[in-house]
């Protein structure tokens, strides 16, 4: 594998930054300067590495996965095989109707988001109060808003050490309680999954955020130093390798910015500006460390293994380049292994873009593990705000030891627990009580669903199903084939 060089990682243009909650008066003072230096200091490989591999294996850095199973959903969804057949016999992937909602519906929409997410509130509410010990009722509320906790061994003490001391750290500091997780900041550029109307922040993203606020106001109920949660949006560092679009991105950012208010939510969840803190050394450490990755892939099999899982993750998050929503269908259905009937050129379109996406896997890795991780990006972030990295609590969206992942949508049909907003779109379950969820662009549209979009600008908000249209499998399948 070439490694080029990797300085357009950071030369996207910034526009103006969001504003931080540090006062100037903060961020002159010596502790401050401390916390947060212009540049991190020179990385060393050696230091970057990850958790060593046991005796008798090779040396090499075990990397932490960043593979999540619903990123790879797709391959999956009966959906993708009806449009497929469809599209062999003649005909076209369906258009969604839309429809217009203007101002005052929009606010009936947002409260009814609200109602969603109280029950989830309530129960953590109950979580804490189970507890009399402060650190308990703590930790007891981020685990009762936290998903897959045996694979993230919540209750492991050796694997939530550092995590438990930390929180007691706080609990006695009073300080703020500071949840930062790295996460989104865009959709992925692939249509049949956010279709041309996802490219903005939608429902799906809207119900995260408010899932997110919810626990930082339960945590603020409980300790009175304060809660918040911090997201720091890493789409941005995947520009080159996984092809997202640098103008796109950070339009997303900046609308997201501007729902925030709408969306009722101030300081509880606090979305980053992740490029403003890169370190000035960020490209020249990605560059090495891709090498080193590339390197470890032929030297041991555990790292061997772990690339080709990211990888096949990776073709359902890769720009693939097709504009034709028609021939995304049947090359997707050939990347999910699905490869008959599909025009030979297609096919070997698909294989080469799995090939494509073996070879870039290192690079991802690299920016995960050695640039995220081994560069303190999130410590980075987290003192730029003003608070202390030494106390930060780290959560994640991918499973992994003693790191929570919180919780980005309410639990039913609709709403896969581990599935993020951007891998998918918003989806309005009309009913007695409206339920709020996320799928696929191509699930909505094979299943007929009608598009919600706001009338003043056009923007895509969500999908609109009844509760007789979200029947699962293969029923539905057939009937969207026909």
């Amino acid at each position: 594998m070439k490694i080029e060089a990797t300085s357009d990682l950071i030369s996207i243009v910034l526009g103006k930054g969001h504003p931080t909650i540090v006062s100037e008066a903060t961020k002159n003072t010596e502790a401050h300067g401390a916390r947060h230096p212009t540049s991190a200091r020179p990385a060393h490989l050696a230091e970057l590495d990850g958790e060593r591999a046991p005796s008798g294996r090779t040396a090499a850095p075990r990397y932490q996965s960043a593979v999540t199973q619903p990123a790879a959903g797709l391959a999956k969804a009966p959906e993708l095989l009806a449009a497929k057949q469809r599209v062999l016999s003649g005909s076209r992937l369906p258009a969604a109707s839309v429809r217009f909602a203007g101002p005052a519906e929009i606010d009936v929409f947002l409260g009814e988001l609200d109602l969603a997410i109280r029950p989830f509130e309530d129960c953590l509410r109950k979580a804490g109060a189970r507890h009399s010990d402060r650190a308990a009722q703590l930790k007891a509320i981020i685990k009762k808003a936290s998903i897959q906790t045996s694979k993230t061994r919540f209750e492991c003490p050796r694997d939530m050490a550092e995590f438990d001391a930390r929180l007691e750290r706080i609990v006695r500091a009073g300080e703020p309680i500071v949840l930062a997780m790295p996460e989104g900041g865009g959709k992925v550029p692939v249509p049949l999954k956010t279709g041309r109307f996802g490219r903005g922040p939608d429902f799906a993203e809207f119900l995260g955020i408010k899932m997110r606020a919810a626990l930082a106001r339960v945590l603020r109920e409980f300790h009175p130093g304060g809660a918040h949660v911090v997201v720091v949006p890493d789409t941005c560092l995947h520009t080159r390798d996984m092809g997202f679009c640098a103008d796109e991105v950070r339009s997303h950012l900046e609308q997201l910015w501007r729902d925030l208010p709408r969306l009722g939510v101030r300081d509880e969840v606090i979305v980053a500006d992740t490029l403003a803190y890169l370190p000035a050394d960020w490209g020249s450490v990605v560059e090495r460390s891709a090498a080193e990755v590339v390197a470890s892939i032929a030297e041991d099999e555990a790292v061997r293994e772990a690339a080709a899982a990211q990888s096949r993750s990776l073709m359902f998050i890769k720009d693939c380049g097709l504009s034709d929503e028609d021939e995304a269908v049947l090359f997707y259905a050939a990347v999910a292994g699905h490869p008959d009937g599909i025009p030979t050129g297609l096919a070997a379109q698909a294989r080469a873009f799995q090939a494509a996406t073996d070879e870039v896997t290192p690079l991802y890795m690299a920016i995960n593990h050695h640039g995220i991780r081994g560069l303190g990006l999130i410590e980075r972030v987290v003192d730029g705000l003003g608070f202390s990295s030494a106390s930060y609590l780290r959560a994640s969206v991918h499973a992994k030891p003693g790191c929570p992942r919180p919780a980005l949508s309410v639990f039913h049909a609709l709403a896969p627990v581990a599935l993020l907003p951007m891998h998918a779109l918003g989806v309005r379950v009309i009913d007695e009580t409206p339920r709020w969820g996320l799928s696929f662009d191509v699930v909505g549209r094979m299943r007929g669903w009608q598009a919600v979009c706001e009338a003043t600008t056009g923007r895509f908000l969500f999908y609109e199903t009844t509760q007789e249209g979200v029947e699962m499998g293969g029923a539905c399948a057939e009937r969207a084939a026909a």
